[in-house]
């Protein structure tokens, strides 16, 4: 309502302002509402140009598959040269982006860096040389930030871009953990592997926030960028938070500077004092195992009353992200000297930093071997307490495929050694050892070599050294189609009704009742009409023997000769009749026609049938190919093809059937096109699609 109540405000003032124009009212003294909506305006107004929509294709990881998808984002272009500050969770395992400017511009960007530690990533705009971007500054101080103060939240919640919400700030420096959980949980996940939001507090608002929002800007009325808004409730609401500037625009320099953030790691954790007895100090509250602060003899427990000689206490939960910061901030090797109290005896220990490596392991899809696997990073060795880095982790399984099926199977968790006998060290050497299979595409013939020989590796699951067999096959090759026999058809579809049916009903038998015919299909040749009951065929009577079963009339229709005519006796108001069926041989259904996937469109496609020509009533001069599976991250799903959809013309060229599509696809590609064009019927209508090609023009 409030914010309805401020929208209603803005409209007033709007036409004030063009009364005033018109020399219609005199001016009066603004009122602290009025004032408050001009200074939104000029937020706006300050730095909604700046602000762009992302799109990105990822490649997730499921059930041993890379997967294509679409996600969004928002960012804020903050340098004349394109570059653009967005959360780390809107890039993470992009591979393509697409940004769209304020003004309706649209540019590719490549990723610059990324530090899920901040959840911030930079991306750059791709864009001709010499041109030059608009671009909001972070606000490097937010000391007369209060709760209170009203602010923006803009971007492109769920993909709707340039809007703009109104709040009002609820607290400046938030842990995102409440009175009832333990100060530890304030850390949020970026993933399974990875924490985020260790080295700041948030600032907390209550303008609505959806997805599609992360990474854009939250504005203050002066017009200053003072936060990335990074999570808000999944419908929108009155909870979100953002990242305050400072902060961003630390991380955001050092990614355009280098594409990544340097950190030391010191092998220990603290947590305040909250809830203790102890007035002055920090705890001690974990030590990473191995790590240098273990063998300098720190504990947890302990209680750290000095840095350097420099006396620290945290009293509160609130103090503890800035105290990390500034230890990670220190440079790589530096020596720390820590004042400790134990059991009541003073103790100096002396700490050295490491280069900190709180990333994402890479995982990688081996598509012949039905598997993905995952690099093995120190974070990896030391969560699951692993003797080494050497070796990758079985990440995920795809159903049914050669992993699945090994000698013994193998599971997600597994370590892999070896590969016949040769020792696996990192994920790169294992990608070499596994090797892969020819890539599938329409301007290659289908794979027909001999099946891949099996390979035997060295697995340790949870200490269990193991030997598994396994046999590589192709992912994703159809098989050639393997026509029925010949099969006699009717051309109807009838409803059984057995005898009980046929009394309640009022019918003098059983037989089966003719719900369907086919155009020009031999029963309609021959005079079959819908509500016919068929009763015998030939000199035999035929009766079904439940509900559903049509076997029986089926198998007369299946084993007739085609070369001579069925007579069937029909019952049709109360008059019973013999007519002659010419069957014709069935035409193919959709299981039974060729199909294929293709690379470069991420998309499955078949030929059309006869059936498919009647449920879409369609004429029979239509031709066309049938889409029947699209991955949504790939080029078919950018054109925002479907599955159900007739691919009828691309760009020129009319498709009639798989070679046809294989000649359209090649003519794109030999003549360098920028953007494919596909002409498609949908439902009742047609539909014409763009998508930029997935060639680059030379």
């Amino acid at each position: 309502m409030r914010k309805l109540l401020i929208l209603k405000k803005l409209a007033l003032i709007a036409g004030l302002a063009a009364a005033i124009g018109a020399g219609v009212l005199h001016a009066k003294p603004q009122t602290a509402d009025a004032l408050n909506a001009s200074s939104m305006a000029i937020a706006r107004d300050a730095v909604l140009p700046h602000v762009v929509s992302i799109l990105v294709v990822r490649q997730d990881f499921a059930a041993g598959e890379a997967r294509l998808s679409l996600s969004g984002g928002t960012g804020t272009i903050v340098s004349p040269d394109g570059f653009i500050a967005t959360n780390a969770h809107v890039t993470e395992n992009g591979t393509r982006f697409r940004v769209v400017l304020n003004d309706q511009r649209e540019f590719p960007a490549v990723l610059v860096g990324s530090d899920p530690i901040s959840d911030l990533a930079v991306l750059k705009l791709q864009a001709p040389a010499g041109v030059r971007f608009g671009f909001a500054t972070f606000a490097n101080d937010l000391s007369t930030l209060k709760p209170g103060d009203t602010i923006l939240a803009m971007g492109a919640p769920w993909g709707m871009r340039d809007s703009v919400s109104a709040g009002v700030i609820n607290h400046v420096s938030r842990l995102m953990v409440s009175l009832f959980e333990d100060e530890a949980d304030y850390e949020q996940s970026l993933n399974a592997t990875q924490s985020t939001a260790r080295y700041y507090a948030w600032i907390q608002h209550d303008a609505s926030i959806s997805p599609g929002n992360s990474g854009g800007p939250l504005v203050d009325l002066a017009g200053r960028v003072v936060g990335v808004n990074t999570r808000g409730n999944v419908l929108g609401g009155d909870m979100a938070f953002s990242i305050p500037a400072p902060i961003a625009a630390s991380v955001v320099n050092a990614l355009i500077k280098d594409g990544k953030v340097t950190r030391s790691d010191f092998g220990f954790n603290v947590r305040s004092l909250r809830g203790t007895d102890l007035i002055e100090g920090v705890l001690i509250s974990g030590v990473d195992r191995e790590s240098f602060a273990e063998k300098a003899g720190l504990k947890p427990g302990d209680l750290l009353l000095s840095v350097d000689g420099k006396a620290i206490t945290l009293a509160e939960p609130e103090s503890v992200p800035d105290f990390r910061r500034a230890l990670a901030e220190r440079p790589i090797g530096s020596v720390m000297k820590l004042g400790v109290r134990r059991a009541q005896r003073p103790l100096e220990i002396a700490v050295v930093s490491v280069s900190q490596t709180d990333q994402k392991p890479d995982e990688q899809e081996i598509a012949h071997w039905g598997i993905s696997v995952g690099e093995i990073t120190p974070d990896v060795v030391r969560m699951r307490y692993l003797d080494s880095d050497a070796g990758v982790l079985v990440a995920g399984l795809r159903t049914g495929g050669p992993a699945g099926t090994a000698q013994p199977p193998l599971q997600i968790g597994d370590r892999i050694t070896h590969v016949n006998a040769k020792a696996v060290q990192a994920i790169s050497d294992f990608k070499t050892l596994a090797g892969s299979l020819p890539e599938h595409s329409p301007k290659k013939a289908p794979i027909e070599q001999a099946e891949p020989d099996s390979v035997t590796l060295s697995v340790d699951r949870a200490g269990n050294r193991l030997l598994v067999l396994l046999t590589p096959a192709p992912k994703r090759v159809i098989p050639p189609v393997n026509p029925e026999l010949s099969k006699a058809w009717a051309g109807w579809e009838v409803q059984p009704i057995p005898g009980t049916l046929a009394t309640q009903l009022n019918l003098a038998e059983a037989g089966f009742r003719v719900t369907r015919l086919y155009p020009k299909g031999p029963a309609e040749l021959a005079g079959v009409q819908i509500g016919d009951l068929i009763t015998a065929t030939g000199a035999n009577s035929v009766k079904p023997s439940g509900l559903k079963e049509t076997s029986a009339l089926d198998l007369r229709v299946r084993n007739a000769l085609m070369a001579e005519p069925l007579k069937i006796t029909v019952l049709r108001a109360g008059e019973t009749k013999t007519l002659a069926l010419a069957l014709v041989e069935k035409p193919n259904p959709a299981e039974t026609v060729d199909r294929l996937w293709n690379d470069d469109l991420s998309t499955q496609l078949r030929e059309l049938t006869f059936f498919d020509r009647i449920e879409r009533k369609l004429k029979a001069s239509q031709n066309g190919v049938v889409v029947e599976r699209v991955e949504n991250g790939g080029y078919g799903g950018l054109a925002h093809l479907r599955e159900g959809d007739l691919l009828v013309r691309m760009g020129e060229q009319d498709i009639s059937d798989l070679a046809s599509f294989g000649t359209a696809l090649a003519v794109a590609q030999s003549t360098k096109v920028t953007k494919l064009s596909f002409l498609v019927m949908r439902g009742t209508g047609t539909r014409l699609l763009f998508v930029e090609s997935p060639w680059k023009a030379n």
